[in-house]
């Protein structure tokens, strides 16, 4: 009650296209005016956006917060993590897009940051974290697993490894970061949804091929 929320997938098409995009945002009684999507420069900035960013693309940032009714946030992806954040007692909201490079710099959890500054209390906050490419599918070489272990330590179930080479869960330092921001876990929904396992109904940059490659968009807006 009082958000609208939902993530596209491939049947819904390449939401790079205006016409996918308003097909999409149509289905869920949304209109592109009161849309506002970033950059996604794979970093760490994040920022409050109000009535005048609508209809905007926003340099330079991965994340976005609002407390404003009826702006549409809006992240896309194609097997980065698509991150939705609500906390429902501060009528606040926020997305963030979390690439390997921006969950190193904590992204998810400057967002936490900001919503607190806005007001929020983290065991309030709802996370939703959609469709993304799963450890079962993302390779990574010893040097990127390294960067993870440093990080954030050795997390159980971040990096395995098998006959093909590394793997890592991208969604493993995420959820370590949110719930040490004081998101208590049962508070975290994480589809689980592979882009790469099940490319037949979600958009994969590892995956596709150029002739079949498109992005997906996450939205969430409070409604009254």
């Amino acid at each position: 009650k009082g958000l609208i929320h939902g993530f596209s997938s491939r049947k819904f098409g390449d939401m790079r296209s205006n016409k996918k995009l308003d097909n999409f945002l149509h289905v869920l009684n949304l209109q592109k005016k009161n849309l506002v999507l970033m950059e996604q420069v794979h970093g760490d900035k994040v920022k409050v956006v109000d009535e005048d960013e609508k209809r905007k693309v926003i340099p330079g940032i991965d994340g976005m917060v609002t407390n404003t009714f009826g702006i549409v946030l809006g992240v896309k992806t194609a097997d980065c993590l698509p991150i939705l954040f609500y906390d429902p007692i501060g009528k606040i909201i926020g997305v963030a897009h979390a690439g390997w490079r921006g969950i190193l710099a904590r992204i998810a959890q400057k967002v936490i940051d900001l919503m607190i500054k806005m007001g929020s209390v983290p065991s309030d906050i709802l996370i939703g974290i959609g469709p993304y490419i799963g450890g079962c599918c993302y390779s990574a070489d010893n040097q990127r697993a390294g960067q993870f272990l440093g990080e954030f330590g050795d997390l159980p179930s971040m990096i395995y490894s098998n006959q093909k080479g590394l793997y890592l869960d991208l969604a493993v330092p995420t959820l370590n970061q949110l719930v040490q921001s004081g998101v208590p876990k049962e508070n975290i929904f994480n589809s689980q949804i592979c882009t790469s396992c099940q490319n037949k109904d979600f958009f994969s940059y590892r995956k596709d091929s150029k002739k079949t490659y498109g992005e997906m968009l996450g939205i969430i807006s409070l409604n009254i």
